[in-house]
């Protein structure tokens, strides 16, 4: 199986670096893995010139760091575009960490042996090797919201409903088969979040919920792998949870960087 992973690094270069060090390390033996990392804002990409020497494709967005909506669907989007030339997708976040060998060979055998499941999403592991799965209770956030039909238009006044948060398969790592009707999703509606606004039943996607819910109307779903990633998660929406998590970044980012320098020479 080819396979085209996409990793969207929003100003978190050292997570960055971490995952792609970790994922080299654990597939050392893997020419139909191509790997690109795409980094948000004009920094200087030269600290990632070690990997490029890896095969890796390191390049720019073109979209900006500071902006009033989430951006990853989008970028996500544009990638599996200009990238249609593969067997599956797998989206990873730049704040993952690889930490057993194989593990993408694993998620790729998953999705070849059940032909109605379009995506495997790996287990989500805390720093104790535990694996997180999130709470059960049922989310239901209000919505405030004003709109003015043009820049020189007053604002209309504010409007307040609820929503219930859906379910979907989470980007942080998943495996998705890039099959006609991914194809077509991505084309017509996106990755983005999206939301319904009812008196009764409005719903708010995250990235890749709506998708997970115009798979299911062709009977596709999603299952957890039984392969596991460290997932940091946010860094890039808080600089106070990112401080907390570097400690143990280092230490893995110390570690990879001395196992991928003996492995592969860079």
């Amino acid at each position: 199986m080819r396979i085209q992973a996409i990793s969207v690094n929003h100003g978190t270069n050292e997570y960055a670096e971490l995952m792609l060090r970790s994922l080299l390390a654990h597939h050392r033996d893997h020419p139909d893995l191509d790997v690109s990392l795409l980094c948000s804002g004009d920094e200087d990409l030269t600290p990632f010139d070690w990997a490029t020497t890896q095969g890796v494709d390191v390049t720019h967005t073109g979209y900006p760091l500071d902006v009033p909506v989430t951006t990853h669907g989008e970028i996500l989007r544009d990638a599996v575009l200009a990238k249609p030339d593969t067997d599956a997708y797998l989206f990873v976040d730049a704040d993952v960490c690889f930490t057993a060998d194989h593990t993408i060979d694993t998620m790729a055998d998953e999705l070849e042996a059940d032909d109605d499941t379009f995506a495997i999403q790996a287990r989500w592991l805390l720093e104790d090797g535990t694996e997180f799965v999130g709470s059960d209770a049922v989310q239901t956030p209000w919505i405030r919201q004003s709109v003015r039909p043009g820049a020189d238009q007053p604002w209309s006044d504010p409007v307040e409903y609820q929503v219930t948060i859906g379910d979907r398969v989470h980007p942080f790592c998943t495996l998705i088969r890039n099959n006609p009707v991914f194809r077509s999703v991505v084309q017509n509606v996106g990755l983005s979040p999206a939301m319904t606004e009812c008196v009764n039943g409005g719903r708010w996607w995250d990235t890749l919920g709506l998708l997970t819910q115009v798979m299911k109307t062709h009977g596709q779903t999603w299952r957890r792998s039984k392969a596991g990633v460290q997932h940091f998660g946010s860094v890039s929406f808080s600089q106070d949870w990112a401080k907390e998590k570097a400690a143990r970044r280092d230490a893995l980012l110390e570690h990879y960087r001395n196992v991928t320098t003996r492995v592969r020479g860079t």
